[in-house]
């Protein structure tokens, strides 16, 4: 699979998008450099013998993911969210309209003004 991204994204240097199981970015996002998005991840395979664990990214419109933050499998991003910098985001996170997310791992902080 190939990644979709929206028409007048910016994507920086130095980041990573995994679209093997599904990535989709919406219109207008800002994915700061170093910016991390994965599909997979294969640690319980390497360590235990079991399968990957997998799930699509799906990233809505108008969202800024700060530097060197890490998205990882099966979560979705709606519309008007802000994800700080260095903050990693949990497998199969659901994250609302106009929220602000920060931290490793990373939590709500608060609801944005529309």
């Amino acid at each position: 699979m190939y990644p979709k991204i929206g028409e007048g994204t910016w994507i920086g240097h130095f980041t990573i998008l995994d679209g093997s199981q599904g990535l989709k970015i919406g219109e207008n996002c800002d994915i700061s450099s170093g910016v991390h998005i994965y599909t997979h991840s294969t640690h319980k395979r390497c360590v235990l013998g079991k399968e990957k664990l997998t799930g699509s990214v799906e990233v809505g419109d108008n969202v800024a993911i700060g530097a060197n933050s890490i998205i990882n499998y099966g979560c979705t991003i709606k519309n008007n969210v802000v994800i700080a910098a260095l903050s990693m985001i949990r497998p199969c996170t659901f994250i609302s309209p106009y929220e602000f997310w920060a931290g490793n791992p990373a939590r709500f902080i608060k609801k944005m003004d529309r």
